[in-house]
């Protein structure tokens, strides 16, 4: 599977991160739980606004810009987010 960034997943979809661009943005996202080898799955995409993503049991609403700056791959509906 082809992998992008945060912000283009979709509702519903699962992914796994493979890596955060600067580290600002890596600290911010390890404070949210979304490392490196975390998986994620996106619950609402609001127009123009945050994205709503699931990790373990919290759900953290991500900024577009911060989405943009993480690396993903999607993965299939059998794994576990």
């Amino acid at each position: 599977m082809c992998g992008g960034t945060l912000d283009t997943m979709r509702r519903g979809q699962c992914c796994r991160v493979l890596g955060i661009d600067d580290d600002r943005a890596r600290s911010q996202a390890i404070r949210f739980g979304m490392g490196e080898g975390a998986m994620l799955s996106c619950i609402t995409k609001l127009p123009a606004g945050p994205l709503v993503m699931r990790s373990g049991r919290q759900e953290i609403a991500i900024g577009r810009d911060l989405a943009r700056r993480i690396r993903v791959e999607p993965v299939s509906a059998q794994v576990v987010c």
